[in-house]
């Protein structure tokens, strides 16, 4: 339960306890009554000399929102002062963190006398906007208060409704990460798709329907049962619970002896006979020491009830002697569909495998191969390629570099689905600030949540040198050019101290749902053992986030 203090400073000080929302969409302005407006432009905003690199971060992002919603430019300063030199409190500040101002050292004293162990404070006093908490976290939660409840709230240029004599105490909620972007993510809940499977179960997907009427809203989800079928589950109340209602594998080439890859699509748009809202199920046919492997895609006209195997993209060899592996099927903006996927089959001297596209008009016939990431160093592969559309600002698309130790995934960014300039080179690696990385078996979606520019989550197998770890989840506010990582909500060791051959976390999916929110499957956690076997279990969670809202020009 999460605890309140507002205090009312005028000529003593009054305890009042009261509840305030931290989602931006649900706040309140929880001032005074009577609100004076106050002329942000005059301010500056101030943090400690020492400020760590989150703060640093976070303070950007605060005060590009103040531009946005005031249009007041602030300027951006340190506290830093030289010895014997007198601190200056006479100019109108905004206070941000552990500062060596007199107003944050008060503010601060109160903080530790308010009950939790997690608080922060936004006062205004004087010529002083405080924003300050019990740690950097705290510190973050605080700016997002600010901006929501003072910022967002602003109805004339430069100006914020504030009460000069005020100051607000709160205990954020621990369940809710904050990131330097000032968006908040939460994990509403996880399930269970299936915990039954086979020795190993891998390459987990989810998608939401948006093209099928009444059906929207929907969940399917389907996995790689040890290469033998592909199972489609589906949820009727947003992932809370799953039943299953097909499966689907090869049934027309005898020489077939296992499924893999799968990957689900819903169509946005018709496609040559196929119209807006048919599902797609691509995987890989293939069959052990014989010269095959086949990219096979069918199609449902009922929701899953019933498929049909209608298309094939491309033909390899078998997992031993090149290959074609696994497919990505993406409309463009001409409302042709685009398959991306790896192809091993023209190993030369120079190259090795490489990420490909074709493209098809009416989802039967396909065009030649397009290169994507193709260096030409053959000890390098570059594989699992996905890709997201994000919004109006191009696509991203993401990739393990297997050759390079622990397979780190890389990204590039291009305007178009089907032209990726400058093919020979690697692309960049996901790191955060501080180092934090991922690997092999990579996924990406975007969703337009989370703030101007949206949000990019990726993320791989592993993010650790020692090869057992599991991998955190990585987010970019701004189209892939920094990156963020956050707990993973379904966390696991991805090499089992126990069984080490169980494939755990071997290629996950994520999906943006229609509330903005994300879908993350993955095979995670052992369920049961029996005669020395460990299964897998195929768990869905639910990730939202919330970020600020894109400034639009005030009405006039």
């Amino acid at each position: 339960m999460k605890k309140f203090l507002s205090l009312l400073l005028a000529l003593t000080c009054i305890v009042s306890v009261f509840t305030i929302l931290t989602s931006c969409k649900d706040s309140s302005t929880d001032s005074p009554e009577e609100s004076k407006m106050l002329d942000i432009g005059e301010y500056t905003i101030i943090r400690s000399d020492r400020s760590s690199k989150d703060i640093v971060s976070a303070i950007k992002v605060f005060k590009q929102a103040i531009k946005n919603y005031t249009k007041a430019e602030l300027t951006v300063s340190t506290d830093f002062v030289r010895n014997g030199d007198a601190v200056d409190e006479s100019k109108p500040e905004i206070l941000v963190g552990s500062t060596n101002r007199s107003a944050t050292a008060d503010t601060q004293k109160l903080i530790e006398e308010a009950e939790g162990d997690s608080n922060f404070a936004v006062r205004f006093v004087g010529n002083k906007i405080v924003i300050t908490g019990s740690d950097d976290e705290a510190v973050m939660h605080a700016l997002r208060y600010f901006i929501c409840n003072y910022v967002m709230k602003s109805t004339e240029d430069n100006t914020l409704p504030i009460d000069k004599e005020f100051v607000t105490i709160e205990a954020y909620d621990p369940e809710v990460t904050i990131l330097p972007a000032l968006v908040t993510v939460e994990v509403p809940f996880t399930s269970i798709v299936e915990k039954n499977f086979h020795k190993w179960s891998t390459y987990g997907r989810v998608i939401e329907l948006k093209h099928n009427g009444e059906n929207n809203g929907v969940l399917l989800a389907t996995s790689q049962w040890a290469g033998s079928d592909f199972p489609l589950y589906r949820s009727d109340n947003g992932g809370k619970t799953w039943s299953l209602i097909n499966t689907v594998k090869e049934q027309l080439d005898i020489r077939v002896t296992g499924n893999w890859q799968p990957h689900l699509y819903e169509l946005p748009c018709q496609v040559g006979e196929m119209p807006e809202g048919t599902l797609l199920l691509s995987g890989c046919s293939h069959s052990e020491g014989k010269d095959l492997s086949k990219m096979c895609i069918w199609r449902s006209y009922d929701l899953g009830k019933t498929w049909e195997e209608y298309s094939v993209v491309d033909t390899g060899g078998n997992p031993t002697n090149g290959g074609v592996w696994e497919p990505f099927l993406i409309c463009d903006e001409d409302g042709s569909l685009v398959c991306f996927y790896s192809d091993e089959m023209e190993v030369t001297k120079e190259n090795g495998q490489r990420l490909v596209l074709r493209v098809s008009k009416d989802g039967v016939n396909w065009s030649e191969e397009k290169y994507c990431v193709a260096p030409k160093d053959k000890k390098l592969r570059p594989g699992m390629v996905s890709v997201a559309k994000m919004g109006d600002h191009g696509y991203l698309i993401v990739y393990e570099m297997i050759g390079q130790q622990m397979g780190p995934v890389y990204y590039k960014v291009s305007k178009s689905l089907t032209e990726w300039e400058d093919y020979e080179s690697l692309g960049t690696r996901i790191t955060t600030a501080n180092g934090d990385f991922t690997g092999c078996t990579p996924y990406c979606e975007w969703t337009p949540a989370g703030g101007e520019y949206g949000t990019v989550i990726a993320a791989g197998r592993h993010g650790d040198l020692s090869g057992v770890a599991g991998s955190k989840l990585f987010l970019s506010f701004d189209l892939g050019k920094t990156w963020h990582a956050i707990e993973n909500p379904l966390p696991y060791d991805y090499k089992d101290k126990i069984d080490p051959g169980c494939n755990y976390a071997y290629s996950f999916g994520f999906f943006a749902g229609s509330d903005g929110s994300i879908y993350y499957i993955n095979d995670v956690f052992p369920g049961h053992e029996s005669q020395n076997y460990r299964y897998m279990t195929l768990k869905f969670a639910k990730i939202t986030l919330d970020g600020f809202e894109t400034y639009k020009e005030k009405e006039k």
